[in-house]
């Protein structure tokens, strides 16, 4: 997309079935990369206009750059999230 933009174009972007969870799923997976448990609040009850489930339809963008593929999977994004964070707090 960088070197061949197609100006005008929107794209939803995400994992799409591909690299997805739950908040639930991500909470946990954060407290297995950290070794800490988080301080959670969990409220049961959706607010309105919150989405209950959602999964990005990355088609469009997949039909203009057909050679690109999703690589990063949901542990990866937390991990690298995760590391500069890390290197940001103690630069």
């Amino acid at each position: 997309f960088r070197q061949n933009p197609k100006a005008g174009s929107v794209y939803n972007m995400g994992g799409g079935r591909f690299s997805n969870c739950s908040m639930k799923e991500a909470i946990t997976r954060c407290e297995a990369i950290t070794g800490k448990s988080m301080d959670i609040t969990y409220d049961p009850i959706a607010r309105d206009g919150d989405h209950v489930w959602w999964i990005s339809d990355v088609g469009r963008f997949q039909s203009d750059f057909p050679e690109w593929r999703l690589t990063a999977t949901v542990d990866d994004i937390l991990v690298e999230i995760h590391d500069a964070m890390v290197s940001r707090l103690t630069n």
